[in-house]
C-alpha cells in the first residue's frame, strides 16, 4: 500500500469518527426547559425532608418533562435515604401526574442530583405544575433552595403556604434519547461511502 494512499484512508476514518462523536453529543442528554439557577451555584441554604413538607411550582413551556435536578445533601454517617418526587398537576397537593424512579441518595456533600421520570411525562406547555420532593425511608434529607430567587414563573411551597420570593435549586427538562446503533452505523457507512467517492474524484 502506498504511503499515500493510507494517509487518506486514516484521513477518512478520522473524519467518519469525529462526525459520529458530534452527531452522539448533540442527540443525547438533557435539555433544560426550566430552571432557577445554573449548575455550579452555591446553593447555602436548605429545606429538611421531611421535617418540613415542601412543593416547588413551575410553569413549563415544553410539552414533556423527563427528569428534575435538585442541589440536596445527606448526612453520611446516617446512611442512605430513599427519595422520590412527585410530579402534580391543578395545586400543590393535586393529583400526581407520575413519579421518579426510587433512588438511594448516599451523597455527604451538597451535589446535584438528576431523578428521572420513567419517560418524558406528557404536559401542557405553560401551565402551572408542582414537583414535590419526597423521603420514602432512610432518615432527613436536605434540598437547597435560593433565597431571595430570581425565577418568575413558579413559588416554593412549605407546609402549603406560598414562600414568596424563595425556590428550590431546580432544573427539569426532558431527555433527549440517544440514537440507535444501527442509525449510527447507517449514517457513518454513507458518510465513509460519500468521502470515498469524492476522494477518487479529486
Amino acid at each position: 500500500m502506498k504511503l499515500k494512499d493510507f494517509g487518506r484512508i486514516r484521513l477518512r476514518a478520522q473524519i467518519l469518527c469525529l462526525l459520529l462523536s458530534a452527531m452522539k453529543t448533540q442527540t443525547q442528554g438533557l435539555l433544560v426547559d426550566q430552571a432557577s439557577g445554573t449548575i455550579g451555584e452555591n446553593i447555602q441554604n436548605s429545606v429538611i425532608l421531611p421535617v418540613t413538607p415542601t412543593v416547588q411550582s413551575f410553569t413549563p413551556s415544553l410539552p414533556g418533562i423527563g427528569y428534575i435536578q435538585l442541589a440536596t445533601f445527606i448526612n453520611a454517617a446516617g446512611g442512605g435515604v430513599t427519595v422520590i418526587i412527585n410530579l402534580r398537576q391543578d395545586a400543590y397537593n393535586g393529583p400526581i401526574v407520575s413519579s421518579t424512579t426510587p433512588i438511594v441518595v448516599v451523597n455527604g456533600i451538597t451535589q446535584i442530583g438528576t431523578f428521572y421520570f420513567p419517560a418524558n411525562i406528557p404536559i401542557i406547555p405553560n401551565q402551572v405544575y408542582y414537583f414535590e420532593p419526597v423521603v420514602l425511608s432512610g432518615g432527613t434529607w436536605f434540598v437547597g433552595y435560593k433565597g431571595p430567587s430570581t425565577y418568575d414563573r413558579g413559588d416554593l411551597f412549605s407546609n402549603g403556604a406560598p414562600s414568596g420570593a424563595v425556590d428550590l435549586w431546580f432544573q427539569e427538562g426532558i431527555v433527549v434519547p440517544e440514537p440507535g446503533a444501527g442509525w449510527l452505523l447507517l449514517l457513518g457507512s454513507g458518510l465513509f461511502v460519500w468521502h470515498r467517492r469524492v476522494g477518487t474524484r479529486s
